[in-house]
């Protein structure tokens, strides 16, 4: 493989790398949407239903953001000392504590809006 390739090759994966993020972001922010709208008038068989899938779809973003990444990062020339290396598990990481963030949102919003009986 020529230089050429090498570095088209990292930056189209860097690339896939930012449109997997893209779908990340527009998935956490449809459920949170969901969530602040309609979180609290779902029944739990709803709220299982959307959130496992939520979930399933979520964590597939985020492996492939991060795959993406470390695989450009194995074909590009980068040391462990740049930011280029560590950027896939800084990414992963970040879009994992967005989804436990997500999934706290929505039980907060299941708890306050819930009918309280007294």
């Amino acid at each position: 493989m020529t230089e050429y390739e090498a570095a088209d090759l990292t930056f189209s994966l860097v690339g896939y790398g930012m449109t997997a993020m893209a779908l990340y972001f527009t998935v956490v922010s449809g459920y949170l949407i969901g969530a602040y709208m309609v979180g609290s008038k779902l029944s739990k068989s709803q709220v299982w239903i959307i959130t496992s899938l939520f979930v399933v779809f979520a964590l597939g973003l985020v492996f492939g953001s991060y795959s993406f990444f470390a695989a450009a990062i194995s074909f590009g020339e980068s040391s462990s000392d740049s930011i280029e290396y560590w950027l896939g598990p800084v990414i992963a990481l970040a879009e994992l504590v967005g989804i436990f963030g997500a999934l706290k949102f929505m039980l907060d919003i299941r708890n306050t809006n819930s009918p309280t009986t007294e």
